[in-house]
């Protein structure tokens, strides 16, 4: 809140506050939108109240909230010269008084919170990742220029912090956790392990040694594909799953019906 005297009746001026920002931000200016020509304290609060999107980096005028003049886009108000926020980014008509290590990427185009002094871009995934990840990534190209696979939310621009699994694709934190809530442990995009699964294969390998298929399926076989390693192979039908016999996973799909194996007959 800004403080700012008013004059009172037969008295000193009263103090009176001001609101400053929104949900969202805490800046000192509200937006002209150039899509409808309305007043919006930041590009979400507009978004949750129209039928479309605002692009702020086509913003061409801001209100002070504190002298309410309107005005070019600028850092500072042109009557007041208040700053309309701590970090002030002109390329992205970004303000905020709080303060969240936030940085402008190039590459991305556009303003990151955290501290530039531990991300770095990726140019083939096109995106900025922890400086822990630099050589230990799988790049997929362009990675966070598409929506969430489970939400199906922009994830490039959004506020959401994002999770990267071992496969290299890209999903809001908050929908990882609520798949491995739901028991999902698969990459919606690939159908990779979303996470070490060494101690779940264990515990299914008890179990199948500990569960015998009836004498008649003992020795059905079945052609699978791993959608960890991603190699096709043959082992023994069992109701539990089908381990690959080259990665160890049971992170597998049938490509063939259960087939008994070939036996020769004989004439007594």
């Amino acid at each position: 809140m800004d403080v700012e005297a008013t004059p009172g009746t037969g008295g000193p001026p009263e103090k009176v506050t001001k609101p400053i920002g929104c949900a969202h931000y805490k800046r000192k200016s509200k937006f002209v939108t150039p899509c409808c020509n309305k007043v919006y304290t930041c590009r979400f609060c507009h978004d949750e109240k129209e039928d479309h999107t605002v692009n702020r980096k086509e913003v061409t005028e801001l209100i002070c909230t504190l002298c309410d003049v309107r005005q070019p886009v600028q850092a500072e108000c042109q009557n007041c010269g208040i700053r309309f926020g701590k970090y002030t980014c002109l390329e992205c008509n970004l303000f905020d008084d709080e303060e969240k290590n936030q940085f402008h990427c190039s590459g991305c185009g556009i303003c990151r919170i955290g501290g530039a002094d531990r991300f770095f871009h990726c140019e083939k995934c096109n995106i900025c990742l922890p400086l822990q990840l630099q050589n230990g990534h799988r790049c997929v190209e362009n990675v966070s220029r598409g929506n969430c696979p489970v939400c199906l939310e922009d994830i490039h621009t959004s506020r959401i912090p994002s999770h990267i699994p071992m496969c290299g694709h890209l999903l809001h934190r908050t929908c990882f956790e609520q798949l491995l809530k739901a028991g999902h442990y698969a990459c919606p995009i690939c159908q990779t392990s979303l996470m070490d699964m060494a101690q779940l294969w264990k515990f299914l390998d008890n179990e199948i040694e500990h569960t015998p298929m009836p004498p008649e399926y003992s020795n059905y076989i079945v052609s699978i594909l791993c959608k960890d390693c991603h190699k096709k192979g043959s082992v023994k039908f069992h109701l539990i799953g089908f381990k690959c016999k080259h990665c160890g996973s049971y992170n597998t799909c049938r490509i063939t019906a259960p087939a008994t194996p070939p036996t020769s007959d004989t004439e007594g």
